[in-house]
């Protein structure tokens, strides 16, 4: 994944025609990868973007210290 932004990228593969569903944070690192056509069409319709934006690590804000 060389030089990807983050988000969600599909694809297939190139013999059997499976679909590949790839998640990545930029913010916190997270990444996930979803193989098989019921499993990314799952994946999409829970929307992962704004899922994990809601639990993001890099989007907590803890206690400040002054």
């Amino acid at each position: 994944m060389t030089g990807w932004v983050g988000g969600v990228q599909v694809r297939r593969t190139e013999r059997g025609q499976t679909p590949i569903a790839d998640f990545l944070c930029t913010a916190c690192g997270t990444y996930r990868r979803v193989t098989g056509r019921d499993k990314v069409r799952d994946f999409l319709r829970a929307n992962p973007i704004t899922d994990h934006r809601a639990h993001c690590p890099a989007n907590q804000k803890g206690p400040t210290s002054t």
